[in-house]
């Protein structure tokens, strides 16, 4: 992975796929550079989530990361879209994908961040046909907020097919030349008018009925030509003529038309939560051209970048699980993506020693699912924190760390007045291990030593740390 103070060269060349925490990982992509974010970050559930890859780290965060309730939550994500928001183009747009127990709540701070006036919608997305609750009504949709940065923004107007119920409802009539069904809508408004659409047209005077044209006669004359007009057999006033459009019905903030991903879809990879390709498609077509930059920051098993893969948007995916990451990276693959550069995979300790300190460093931190230290902090021997208590990490790039580093952190420990923390190596001496195991027993600190051997395998015994 890149130093995280150098902006990502080859951004506009290279697509890019990183593991780690985005709040760390954002720190590379350069300002004002992305055209649409859409993320789908783990909803807030006020229960034990299911692990999706089963790693026992991920089964931490899942379980353990909103233990501090609702606030807490709210202030996780927002300290990340706080980021996201300054990656964006002045004209970008922003997406976020939220279930019921949240979205009313983020949708407050949202406003606060983006300006009320860049709201652009609530997508009211049906997830499931049916949902059987505890207590009152069932569940079954999710809501998508939408903002833009700015006023000025790409909106491609998107359409679905009509339904059958919509279309013997609204277009019974058909042209008997051309075959397009049509529905009739009025020619006349409420109210009566003085100027030219009072007038009589074609020796009918709407001010008989209190109503108006909605054309002057001399376009209505136009419509009528151009075969817009409809003429009741039997006498009567005249209609106008909406044709069927070929695009298909205008989408509306009310989304049923896309199916979820069930365990019988072609698509399903397994992911618990995953998302239908179609639903990330209208997405990114409504508010990207081809060749913009598209960045998903919690890319899951990756369908945001397939989408903008397809349909010749440049992309960043970013997520925390080193094996969402791995199948992201084959997905891409099979859709014949070769232009991009996956970040922070580490695959063995070969791999793991031949990364300089700083690569060395970032892998570790995020390998805990931990977020990265200011440097004023880290000059005292603190590297980051873990992800929910705040606990101090130390990152040694060694194989024998022993007991001397250990009674140092714990002097830092003391004037931080922290009780537990971790350090990552290689490896540790007995002296450190024996040392780290009274600490524990006699309950004075709580210093987990962790190899870096267990972080590759997904053997964290975050528990401890909580």
């Amino acid at each position: 992975m890149p130093p995280l103070q150098a902006k990502l060269p080859g951004i506009i060349a290279t697509n890019h796929l990183y593991c780690g925490d985005c709040l760390s990982v954002l720190d590379v992509i350069p300002d004002s550079s992305v055209d649409l974010i859409y993320i789908d970050p783990p909803f807030y559930c006020q229960r034990s989530y299911e692990t999706i890859w089963g790693e026992e780290a991920e089964r931490f965060a899942f379980e353990d990361r909103w233990a501090g309730g609702i606030n807490h939550y709210v202030n996780y994500l927002m300290a990340r879209v706080k980021k996201m928001h300054a990656k964006l183009k002045e004209t970008g747009s922003f997406y976020v994908h939220l279930d019921w127990h949240i979205s009313h709540y983020m949708k407050v701070e949202l406003d606060k961040l983006f300006g009320y006036g860049n709201f652009r919608a609530e997508i009211v997305w049906r997830r499931t046909s049916a949902h059987v609750d505890t207590i009152g009504c069932g569940h079954v949709t999710d809501s998508i907020l939408s903002y833009t940065k700015s006023g000025s923004f790409t909106w491609n107007p998107q359409f679905r097919p009509y339904s059958e119920e919509h279309l013997s409802k609204s277009y019974r009539y058909q042209d008997p030349t051309t075959g397009r069904r049509f529905m009739l809508a009025d020619l006349t408004g409420a109210g009566t008018r003085r100027g030219e659409t009072g007038l009589a047209w074609r020796k009918i005077n709407p001010t008989r009925w209190g109503r108006h044209w909605i054309r002057p006669p001399r376009e209505l004359d136009v419509l009528d030509r151009k075969g817009l007009v409809y003429w009741p057999e039997r006498g009567g006033m005249p209609r106008l003529k909406k044709f069927l459009s070929p695009k298909g019905q205008p989408v509306d903030n009310i989304w049923t038309d896309i199916s979820p991903v069930t365990s019988q879809s072609s698509e399903r990879l397994g992911y618990p939560t995953q998302k239908p390709l179609a639903l990330l498609e209208r997405i990114v077509n409504a508010s990207s051209n081809p060749g913009d930059l598209v960045l998903d920051a919690y890319c899951g098993c990756g369908t945001t970048l397939a989408a903008a893969q397809k349909l010749g948007r440049r992309w960043i995916g970013i997520d925390i699980s080193q094996s969402a990451i791995r199948v992201v990276e084959q997905r891409l693959k099979k859709l014949g993506a070769t232009n991009f550069e996956v970040h922070g995979l580490v695959k063995n300790l070969k791999e793991l020693r031949a990364l300089d300190p700083f690569e060395f460093q970032n892998w570790a931190i995020n390998a805990v699912y931990g977020q990265h230290s200011p440097k004023k902090i880290a000059d005292m021997g603190i590297d980051g924190f873990t992800f929910m208590e705040h606990h101090p990490i130390q990152v040694k790039q060694s194989d024998n760390v022993g007991r001397p580093v250990l009674d140092n952190f714990v002097g830092v420990l003391q004037r931080e007045r922290a009780t537990k923390a971790m350090i990552i190596a290689f490896g540790f001496t007995s002296g450190a291990i024996d040392e780290g195991a009274r600490l524990r027993r006699e309950d004075k600190f709580g210093v987990e030593l962790v190899k870096c051997s267990d972080l590759i395998a997904g053997n964290v015994p975050f528990k401890i740390m909580i």
